[in-house]
């Protein structure tokens, strides 16, 4: 009797060993479906506590304008949630509100791939805090020297300076119909975000490239004492890869002939450069093209050329020199030494009352953005200025 016990028992014991494997398998199965499901979910936004949702602008607008939040339940959870972490930054009473970054993402996407110089390379700071904001840079270094035995070594030591960058406002302005922000739809949604990445992207291309550094605006690359340039002649003219020869030398001379190189200018001055024809005697204009193709795509061109280039219409083509019209600019650079610093997020405001929006039944929604650009080592970039945009 007890021997048939023990066998009982022991099988018992097998039995729930063996469903605790069953138990532990399924469990475990269990866990990784959850993990993939997890890994599935579109994930929209970041901020700890609020429901992961994609942000509308058009709802905000909407609840901004009317006071009524109950269609923008998450964008007031965003609002809410933000003010928590940015006391003072906008207040409802006034409109304003400041979204953090981690809800614009498609927003500061969409500007970084309209603008030409953080396409080139340029290195861009978000979150900034206090004003100024200063960046370490080296401006010399340390040096050696041939000595004798047990002679004296001749100290020297690395030489520091600093970028000071303080923040600037950038804002974009779109008039929307009242009936839009009330029957929006994802088109219209994409349309809006499009039309401020557009403006804000636009500004800030202008800005780092040209930017006077007065009347509120940064200062630009073309107007930053110390960077390098080449002059084309007296009265400027036609840009050639001998030019373009130059400005890679004008670098490569300083050491500063690395990182994100590449080149910025006006679509006719590149058009110009496609162009470019062998005279077979003298006067002749319509001779055979230089690289003997008779079209040289973008593609080809960088291949030429050894080096990235971006094309923006807000680069001047009407500039002078002496005798010389239609002349046009063209920077070479380490685009990386090129900072563009963001302070916290896009500030929005909605109105129905400014100008003639009441009358339109429109309201108009204008984003603010804080930024600064500058040079770490201005001799990183060349400047040409002279280049002709029209055929001579």
């Amino acid at each position: 009797m007890d021997a048939v016990l023990k066998a009982l028992n022991d099988q018992k014991e097998m039995l729930e060993g063996k469903f605790a494997g069953i138990d532990g398998k399924f469990a475990d199965a269990e866990a990784k479906l959850k993990d993939l499901e997890q890994r599935m979910t579109p994930r929209k936004v970041s901020l700890p506590g609020v429901e992961q949702t994609k942000f509308s602008f058009l709802k905000a607008a909407e609840a901004i304008r009317t006071g009524q939040w109950g269609n923008a339940g998450f964008e007031k959870e965003v609002f809410d949630e933000t003010r928590k972490k940015a006391l003072g930054a906008g207040t409802p009473a006034d409109g304003g509100y400041i979204v953090p970054t981690e809800y614009v993402a498609e927003l500061i996407e969409m500007l970084v791939a309209e603008a030409i110089v953080v396409k080139l390379g340029a290195t861009v700071i978000n979150d900034l805090k206090g004003n100024p904001v200063e960046f370490p840079k080296q401006v010399g270094g340390a040096t050696a020297f041939w000595v004798g035995e047990n002679t004296d070594i001749t100290p020297s030591q690395q030489t520091l300076g600093q970028l000071t960058m303080s923040p600037h406002q950038v804002a974009a302005l779109v008039k929307v119909s009242n009936r839009l922000l009330k029957f929006s739809s994802p088109a219209a949604e994409a349309m809006i975000r499009r039309d401020i990445a557009q403006s804000l992207s636009l500004a800030l291309d202008l800005a780092a490239l040209r930017g006077s550094g007065t009347s509120n605006q940064p200062l630009g690359i073309v107007n930053t004492p110390g960077i390098q340039n080449v002059e084309i002649g007296t009265n400027g003219g036609m840009f050639t890869f001998n030019t373009a020869s130059e400005m890679e030398g004008m670098l490569e001379d300083v050491n500063a002939l690395r990182g994100k190189l590449g080149f910025a200018w006006h679509g006719k001055v590149k058009r110009l450069l496609k162009n470019i024809k062998v005279a077979q005697y003298s006067g002749q204009t319509d001779g055979e093209p230089i690289l003997g193709i008779p079209f040289l795509s973008d593609a080809k061109l960088k291949d030429v050329m050894g080096y990235d280039f971006g094309t923006s219409s807000q680069i001047p083509t009407n500039l002078t020199k002496a005798s010389g019209v239609a002349l046009s600019e063209i920077i070479f650079a380490n685009w990386q030494e090129l900072l563009i610093g963001q302070w916290g997020g896009l500030e929005i405001m909605a109105s129905n009352e400014t100008s003639d929006a009441f009358q339109k039944n429109q309201t108009w929604i204008r984003v603010v953005q804080e930024v600064d650009c500058g040079l770490r080592h201005p001799e990183s970039f060349c400047l040409v200025n002279d280049a002709s945009s029209v055929q001579l």
